[in-house]
């Protein structure tokens, strides 16, 4: 009984646990949590009006993802982050993307393919009506879509580890993302359409490391060292 107690509280714990991760995860992305800046738990339980373990759970998780480090003093503190770092994490993304984007064009079905341009013409409804959130959502949902068309799980798992170092709502904070990411997610559609499977992929990793590029771009005019 004790232990199903506790397996119990695990799975309660960890979506908290998560959100904090996703809140911490964009305050360092954009710099308001800067490099060298300690991190306290009981600062965190305060900010997030939470028990510690809930906390332990986010650091541990930004921890692993080279976020935040252990410092001689075992004090936790926000890692540098560097434009190679930013670009690195985008760049990684777009190839396994590109990967999960061709071989989901040669396996597609056209009703697929319909629901992929469903989705799109959402968006450019979204778009006309400045509904950015509609936006974010179905973006993510269009990738999430395109990725698991591919049916391989192991390229699924690693997408999903090189995604998770990124804040969901990052693209809502480039200038131009909306009317460029339509105009892209149409040239994709098109490519996997037309059964040009390798075109598809290759319009999928410049579309994943081009955002990159924006981010790092808009960072910098905010005045955030990245070197």
């Amino acid at each position: 009984m004790a232990a199903t107690s506790t397996y119990t509280s695990e799975l309660q714990r960890s979506p908290l646990g998560n959100q904090i991760a996703d809140s911490l995860r964009h305050d360092i992305i954009f710099g308001v949590l800067r490099p060298g800046t300690r991190v306290s738990q009981q600062e965190m339980c305060d900010r997030f009006g939470t028990s510690r373990m809930p906390v332990r759970d986010a650091l541990r998780i930004l921890v692993e993802e080279g976020l935040m480090t252990v410092d001689s003093n075992r004090r936790i503190v926000v890692a540098p982050l560097t434009r190679e770092d930013l670009l690195d994490a985008f760049t990684i993304q777009g190839v396994l993307t590109g990967m999960a984007t061709e071989r989901a064009s040669r396996r597609a079905e056209q009703s697929e393919l319909d629901e992929l341009q469903v989705m799109q013409s959402r968006m450019v409804q979204a778009a006309h009506a400045d509904d950015l959130d509609a936006m974010v959502d179905l973006n993510w949902t269009f990738h999430r879509r395109i990725n698991r068309m591919a049916g391989s799980r192991k390229l699924l798992v690693a997408i999903r580890k090189v995604s998770v170092d990124l804040p969901r709502d990052y693209l809502a904070q480039l200038p131009q993302w909306s009317e460029r990411s339509i105009t892209e997610h149409a040239e994709i559609i098109e490519a996997m359409t037309r059964r040009k499977h390798r075109a598809a992929r290759d319009l999928m990793v410049e579309h994943v490391i081009s955002s990159g590029r924006g981010l790092i771009e808009y960072l910098e005019s905010l005045g955030i060292d990245l070197d």
